[in-house]
């Protein structure tokens, strides 16, 4: 096994940024550092309850104050689970508090002590994981933005060395607080609009590598169906598995029921499963069904927990086929 990576430097850190983000007169740079560290603050001393019911109260907000977004999601969940629009609105208006309540509890986590995650934290199926890692060819750790997802990574930092593909923010403040949270909990990041190369390396070191697939991949994906309605889905996690011959575990943060009441986090791990890579000649046919094992485990993900799936994100889109077409075409 090759020396482990070590973790991302400040320098690092700060390189972590969007293509869409804008540049900013110092003044207003220094502002919004500041917004950002107070409001962040106040979490940090607060409780998990206390997190839960203002992320709860944060959410029912966005849910009522963002007709849009809401009416997507709605018609999101009917495409997918078919099911009654009153059914759609309950699913959408909890998806909205799990949004809340994870984004607060996010913030809380650089105050909190190895003992209080713990606590917050139980985990199921450690067996699978100890033996995909066993194999010390790296671990692609398959995750959907279900449940509170950023606990997997602050509960698995105590026994495995664990980075992270992420998708910097546009805004500059929250990109570099969002960083230097996931720094404090030993999370080594890698931008998804970086070169594969270092991801690679930590893989083949034998670590933990979280990729959370489940958002509209852009032209870099690959259009396939999910829930039945075809998408530009991300082909990362098969690659990467492909490239180092590593296991993929899927992993769920979910929560648990009563969210107010309880609300503590079930981390729920499944058992492994391989990416044939195929003969060179075939590796695109390869690709493509690894990605399709990677979207069944994520639809199961999904199906277990339906309200704590962020459904209000752009996941499908009329101009999909258009631009996988297009993209073919530049191929040739």
């Amino acid at each position: 096994m090759t020396e482990t990576p070590a973790l991302n430097t400040p320098e690092e850190l700060a390189a972590l940024r969007s293509p869409r983000q804008k540049p900013q007169t110092a003044a207003r740079a220094g502002f919004e550092n500041r917004v950002m560290k107070t409001v962040a603050g106040r979490f940090e001393k607060a409780s998990w309850d206390q997190c839960r019911r203002f992320g709860s109260r944060l959410g029912l907000a966005f849910y009522a104050g963002g007709p849009r977004r809401r009416e997507l999601a709605i018609g999101n969940i009917q495409m997918a689970l078919g099911v009654s629009g009153e059914e759609a609105n309950r699913i959408a208006r909890r998806s909205c508090q799990n949004w809340g309540m994870t984004t607060c509890e996010f913030l809380h986590l650089p105050n909190a002590s190895r003992e209080e995650i713990c606590d917050y934290t139980t985990v199921s199926g450690g067996e699978h994981l100890r033996a995909a890692h066993a194999q010390g060819r790296g671990v692609v750790l398959l995750m959907a933005h279900i449940g509170n997802w950023e606990m997997i990574s602050a509960r698995l930092q105590f026994e495995y060395s664990i980075g992270a593909i992420v998708r910097p923010l546009s805004n500059a403040a929250a990109q570099d607080h969002m960083a230097n949270i996931r720094r404090s909990i030993n999370l080594n990041l890698f931008s998804k609009f970086g070169a594969a190369r270092p991801a690679a390396k930590w893989l083949r070191a034998g670590n933990l590598l979280c990729i959370l697939p489940d958002r509209h991949a852009g032209a870099d994906g690959v259009l396939l169906p999910l829930f039945g309605r075809e998408t530009l889905f991300e082909v990362s996690p098969t690659r990467l598995a492909m490239m180092n011959n590593s296991p993929i575990v899927p992993i769920l943060a979910a929560r648990r029921d009563p969210w107010l009441q309880d609300g503590r986090i079930d981390i729920q791990i499944s058992p492994a499963f391989e990416i044939a890579p195929g003969a060179r000649d075939s590796r695109d046919e390869a690709v493509l069904d690894g990605t399709r094992q990677v979207i069944s485990a994520l639809e199961t993900m999904v199906r277990t927990s339906p309200d704590q799936w962020s459904w209000m994100l752009r996941r499908w889109r009329d101009t999909d086929t258009k631009v996988a077409a297009r993209v073919e075409q530049m191929k040739k």
